[in-house]
């Protein structure tokens, strides 16, 4: 080599209201908002921090998201989206509340002989 290396970087070029449009070794990519939505969360402060972490592989540090310039080329193939962490958790406990077993069972009955949920304890509040 003659010593100088060729630095490969990811830059976003231009938001606008659909998405953005990202530049990743050179070559340009479209992240569509409906494709991506945690993108279209983010402040205009972290949108545009992207850094380059090699291969392909793209983050954005601030925000925690991290992308491939093959999910961005073919984003129908990759139909997972990340989805906001109160509806992750939303999902998880109807799942959760949804499994029947015999140890629940016993449980629930248990409680249907304390006399069920308590009631709410409702307070006066003076302003």
């Amino acid at each position: 080599m003659n010593g100088t290396s060729v630095k490969k970087n990811a830059e976003v070029k231009m938001v606008t209201s659909a998405g953005l449009c990202l530049v990743v070794e050179d070559k340009e990519y479209f992240a569509a908002f409906a494709d991506f939505p945690y993108l279209a969360a983010l402040p205009s402060t972290q949108i545009f921090n992207v850094e380059y972490c090699g291969h392909g592989h793209i983050r954005w540090d601030d925000a925690d998201i991290d992308l491939h310039t093959k999910i961005l080329s073919h984003p129908k193939a990759y139909p997972l989206r990340m989805q906001s962490v109160t509806y992750a958790a939303a999902q998880m406990s109807r799942r959760g509340g949804s499994v029947r077993s015999s140890r629940k069972a016993v449980s629930n009955h248990t409680k249907g002989l304390k006399g069920g949920r308590s009631p709410k304890r409702r307070e006066l509040v003076l302003a």
